[in-house]
């Protein structure tokens, strides 16, 4: 097999005058980037400014529904507080019922432990008075204040 000198000359550098494909496939170079490779129709100056201002009113319609909703939010939080809040209050108005059913015996107990502390504390006063130094135990004779 003889090869073929290439020195100086590049086979790829070679312009293929007549390429089969641009007749198939247009250059696409060419053609601008409108979306799918066509130009959409241009609209009317009316129609245009329509779209503008149809789009703002939905910009602020939007504004407006994400404050509502917002709203609707701390409404629904403040629900639910409330809600917690009727039953805490449930709750203490059970417990303070059940307390001042409790007041009237609990007084009568107060009386009561208030007569036997009365008690001991005589009885303690009748115990010093009548306690000598021979009333100590052996543990406690020797020790001196």
């Amino acid at each position: 097999m003889a090869k073929r000198s290439t020195i100086g000359e590049n086979p790829l550098d070679a312009v293929i005058q007549a390429n089969p494909l641009d007749t198939v496939v247009p250059d696409l170079s060419v053609l601008s980037r409108g979306g799918r490779g066509q130009p959409g129709p241009e609209l009317a100056v009316e129609a245009q400014e329509r779209f503008k201002d149809l789009e703002a009113s939905l910009n602020g319609l939007r504004a407006e529904v994400a404050a509502v909703k917002a709203a609707a939010r701390e409404a629904a939080a403040v629900k639910s507080e409330l809600t917690a809040l009727q039953g805490e209050s449930a709750r203490l108005r059970g417990e303070a019922e059940r307390f001042k059913a409790e007041v009237p015996s609990l007084a009568a107990e107060v009386g009561r432990l208030k007569t036997e502390v009365t008690q001991l504390k005589e009885e303690l006063a009748q115990v010093r008075a009548g306690q000598g130094p021979g009333d100590l135990p052996w543990w406690m004779r020797g020790k001196k204040k």
